[in-house]
């Protein structure tokens, strides 16, 4: 690069994803270089078109890339496939599925025959998944089991392997400190890793980001989200729902500054003597009704509540960002995926509908009302797998990978940890381990 003449080098980087939600959204970066005041680092957003316009880059013609070697872990009876993350491989453009692994010999026979890996052929299925990275050497590696308590141990192992992705099912890991021991892994290889944060991923969603970037809604005051508060309401639901709301919340509010929370059991506050082992392999958890609030970096608060057995499993799920001029109401997993009113919502006198929100606008590109939302949701998490393969070939974070993931571990850990001692608790996030440990 050569500086114009009279002026300092300015280094423009196009930020595509990254850590915090100050660069997970596309913009330019501007560095001056070190001497006198004029040192800084300048961010300015792009808006709708620059987006467009990162969509629509293309390699040059003539240009032909192998397709990534792609290898599935699954558990069967603990932690299974999570929501087909195995099968979801058999239809990213790129990519080409090569091996699987299950400890369960009844269910890696049922996998071979599901992904149609020819018919289980040597170098195909194993039951040992460190034998399959260590034979197989595989581009990208798919962790799809539900339960997390093996997440950290075999995406260190990938990554030490030299995979050159992992695409994981949430939640991400256990502890702070297993996100930073993978996040340490996956940086010292190089190897990109993203979650399936599938709603991030949704066509609406972004539209949802653009009209907030936009000032649709105003200035942004809150973002309320819930969980599905059925039977798992509470700390479990804050683990295994609430990591999709509170994702969503730092991206759109930004990285938390500090949480102040209130957890219950039977109405009295939770000790470390309430703690029991949860399902899916999370660890120590209590509590049946959560309430915690988090400082957000760009100014607004963030709330999320679960109470055991509240209400509607699926409408319950949400999360609602609230503006001085409107709101807008977020639907993960569900059709359609967002809702628009243009009216605060303390404006009850106003007839305002809530208008929905469709992957081309609003009240564009709507679903039919016969549509499949778990083909929908399906569909997503294809587009988060393709986002790892172009974050790979692109050398960038991916939209919802392990920086994010860490964000959510951390806010969840706050919640119970800003409980069990009744204290606010403070970014940068200290604690790493277990509260209840």
């Amino acid at each position: 690069m050569v500086p114009m003449a009279g002026m300092s080098m300015i280094v423009v980087v196009l930020v595509v994803a990254g850590h915090r939600r100050s660069t997970s959204r596309p913009g330019l970066v501007l560095q001056l270089p070190p001497g006198g005041k004029n040192h800084t680092l300048l961010k300015l957003r792009l808006g709708t078109a620059a987006r467009r316009l990162l969509r629509e880059c293309k390699a040059p013609e003539g240009t032909t890339m192998e397709p990534m070697r792609v290898a599935v872990i699954g558990r069967t009876g603990r932690g299974d496939w999570g929501h087909a993350i195995d099968q979801l491989w058999t239809a990213v453009d790129g990519t080409t599925l090569v091996a699987v692994a299950d400890e369960s010999a009844e269910g890696l026979a049922k996998a071979v025959e599901r992904l149609a890996l020819d018919g289980g052929a040597p170098g195909t299925a194993f039951q040992d998944w460190r034998a399959m990275l260590a034979e197989v050497k595989p581009d990208i590696v798919s962790l799809c089991m539900r339960h997390i308590d093996c997440h950290a141990e075999m995406a260190i192992a990938a990554a030490e392997s030299g995979v050159k992705g992992i695409f994981m099912e949430k939640p991400f890991v256990r502890t702070a400190a297993e996100a930073d021991a993978v996040i340490a892994a996956c940086r010292s290889s190089g190897t990109k890793l993203a979650l399936a944060m599938v709603n991030r991923h949704s066509p609406t969603y972004g539209i949802v980001r653009d009209l907030v970037e936009d000032g649709r809604i105003g200035r942004l005051l809150e973002l309320r989200g819930r969980g599905k508060e059925d039977a798992r309401g509470g700390a479990e639901d804050l683990w295994v729902l609430g990591c999709h709301v509170l994702d969503m919340m730092a991206d759109l509010g930004g990285a938390p500054r500090w949480c102040q929370a209130t957890i219950t059991r039977d109405g009295r506050p939770i000790t470390k003597a309430d703690a029991k082992e949860a399902p899916e392999g999370i660890g120590l958890i209590a509590g049946d009704a959560v309430e915690a609030m988090y400082g957000l970096a760009d100014g607004p608060v963030g709330f999320f509540a679960s109470v055991r057995e509240a209400g509607l499993k699926q409408p319950n799920f949400s999360l609602t960002l609230v503006g001085t001029k409107g709101a807008i109401h977020i639907r993960p997993d569900n059709l359609p995926h967002a809702y628009l009113r243009e009216a605060p919502l303390w404006r009850v006198d106003k007839d305002v509908p809530w208008q929905p929100i469709g992957p081309e606008g609003i009240g564009a590109g709507l679903p039919a009302e016969e549509a499949d939302r778990v083909a929908e949701r399906a569909s997503w998490a294809r587009r988060a797998a393709a986002d790892l393969v172009a974050a790979i070939k692109e050398d960038r974070e991916p939209a919802a990978g392990m920086f994010a993931g860490q964000t959510t571990i951390e806010m969840t850990a706050a919640a119970f940890a800003s409980a069990l001692t009744g204290e606010r608790c403070v970014w940068p996030f200290a604690p790493r381990g277990n509260p209840f440990a």
